[in-house]
């Protein structure tokens, strides 16, 4: 490869695949080639990763390639942008440092004449000279312009440590900025005119000609992730999901009117699956107590060494109509219709990928054990060819506001459940009608709790409701603490007596109340006291 200056490639991001911890940019350039040459892809972010470049041209052999560090002649936009900014903040926080001077300034004066004015005041009016009306309305000037000043110096003191924490944050994005852009490399590529059959369908060597350089390679710092907003309809049967793409971008290159996809491919995870290795065991023997007590003190202050913490509405951008999932080896790919514009370093986006109604069976659903509340709940199936991927959202009934929610992963024709949120206009009541202790058997040696509870639901809807009532009854974990005498009125529908798990579903008329009555004893060692038995 040679060392002189190359063929300068004027190139621009065409498309991006997003993935979750990382970016496959394509760039194009078109270039005029007439013998070989080294073209220069000048000005790419330093954090891309040198192993993944690819070269594509038809028409041309593509030779050597070399990645070189670089560096920008010019600034970078966003720093510049973000300089413009400080000085903008600077200015302004040199008006009111100038403000502040001249506010106290009078602020001392005034005080100078209302401090002298007592003695002036007394000498005046015992000679005649002014009038008691004239200096009332001179103290009340001087009052009123000390507020004035002091409330004024006050006022720029909270602007200008506004101003502060604004230029600092500035100055930081500043830093961060430079850090992501001002590292840069430009990669050198051999090419040169195709003059050997590489291929029955080209069978003629390309002329000098004007040529279509495609230029990709994998960069960190950008992420998708998806986010949800589900929306209830109960009177239509029906819940909305708007699926969302949520992306971050920090590469140090802007992405302008390009082609976006998101991709569920996760190339963190690698592409080697795990080879088995023997699974060993052997006998435990117990260490010298020496031995042991020094093991011991080790992995306590592993133990107490601190845990590491994970790294931890936006306008919401329309995609034009229907983007269609496509499949592309074990990912699915989803190609946003239209064009977007992402500056490196931008806020989060929040791009609409599809919006998909859904026929749903509605159903309120209520644990008065935890919580005397009513949730509406709606099961869909989907129906579609997309996979949602887990994620967190909103929730709404209408244009209500319910909730946050966590959707898991759903394929296509499975199922999803979701809670909307509790409703007010479903009561949900628990009451403790009895707790009865007594001690029995030879000197007190046990203790038998009896209790019983009532809980009760309540429709306050002009329609009826399916119902699911779900109530507990404690499971002891110490055999020696025994639960009988379980009785339910009515009987459950489900029940699950290892987890003491016991669920009623009904169908709820207008205005109707359905109670349940839950009675039981536990019967526990002596003087014991019985965990958790409050609840």
């Amino acid at each position: 490869m040679s060392d002189k200056p190359g063929i300068q490639a004027d190139s621009k991001v065409s498309s991006v695949i997003i993935y979750s911890d990382r970016a496959l940019v394509t760039r194009t350039a078109k270039v005029t080639v007439e013998k070989e040459s080294d073209l220069v892809f000048a000005g790419l972010p330093g954090s891309l990763d040198d192993q993944s470049i690819r070269v594509k041209a038809k028409g041309l052999t593509i030779g050597e390639i070399q990645i070189r560090m670089g560096y920008e002649k010019q600034p970078h936009p966003r720093v510049k942008e973000v300089e413009d900014k400080i000085k903008v903040l600077e200015i302004d926080d040199r008006k009111l440092a100038d403000e502040y001077a001249i506010t106290k300034e009078k602020e001392k004066f005034l005080s100078a004449i209302a401090t002298s004015s007592a003695t002036l005041i007394t000498k005046e009016i015992n000679s005649a000279q002014v009038s008691p009306q004239s200096w009332r309305e001179g103290l009340k000037f001087i009052v009123e312009e000390l507020t004035r000043s002091r409330t004024r110096v006050a006022e720029i003191e909270r602007e200008r440590a506004d101003l502060k924490e604004k230029i600092n944050a500035a100055n930081q994005e500043l830093n961060d900025i430079r850090a992501d852009v001002e590292q840069r490399k430009a990669i050198y590529v051999c090419i040169s005119l195709r003059d050997t059959v590489v291929s029955e369908r080209d069978v003629h060597p390309e002329k000098a000609q004007a040529y279509e350089i495609e230029l990709s390679y994998v960069i960190y710092g950008a992420s998708w992730w998806t986010y949800y907003e589900l929306r209830g309809n109960p009177a239509e049967k029906q819940l909305e999901i708007s699926y969302f793409g949520k992306t971050r971008q920090r590469t140090g290159e802007d992405w302008d009117d390009t082609k976006l996809i998101l991709s569920t491919g996760m190339p963190a995870l690698g592409g080697v699956a795990p080879e088995p290795s023997p699974w060993y065991i052997s006998l435990y023997r117990a260490r010298p107590r020496g031995e042991a007590a020094d093991y011991e003190a080790a992995a306590g202050s592993r133990a107490a060494a601190p845990a590491m913490k994970p790294k931890k509405e936006m306008t919401v951008e329309q995609a034009p109509p229907e983007p269609q999932p496509v499949e592309a080896g074990i990912a699915i790919w989803y190609p946003l219709p239209g064009k977007y514009t992402i500056k490196s370093g931008d806020q989060e986006r929040k791009i609409l990928i599809k919006k998909m109604p859904f026929e749903a069976e509605f159903s309120y659903s209520t644990l008065p054990r935890i919580a005397q509340l009513a949730y509406l709940t709606g099961k869909i199936k989907n129906t579609t060819d997309f996979l949602l991927l887990a994620g967190e959202g909103n929730t709404y009934v209408g244009d209500d506001f319910t909730g946050r929610v966590y959707v898991p992963t759903v394929v296509p024709d499975d199922f999803l459940t979701a809670s909307l949120g509790a409703d007010e206009r479903v009561k949900v009541k628990r009451e403790l009608k009895k707790m009865k202790v007594d001690k029995g058997g030879i000197f007190g040696s046990k203790t038998k709790h009896e209790m019983a509870y009532e809980n009760s639901i309540e429709n306050f809807h002009t329609k009826e409701l399916t119902c699911k009532i779900v109530d507990q009854v404690p499971v002891p974990t110490d055999p020696s603490i025994k639960v009988s005498d379980v009785r339910f009125e009515p009987k459950p529908t489900e029940e699950n007596k290892d987890q003491g798990i016991y669920t009623w579903k009904i169908v709820l008329q207008p205005k109707a109340k359905f109670t349940i009555k839950v009675s039981f004893s536990v019967e526990a060692p002596g003087e014991a006291e019985v965990q958790g038995l409050s609840a």
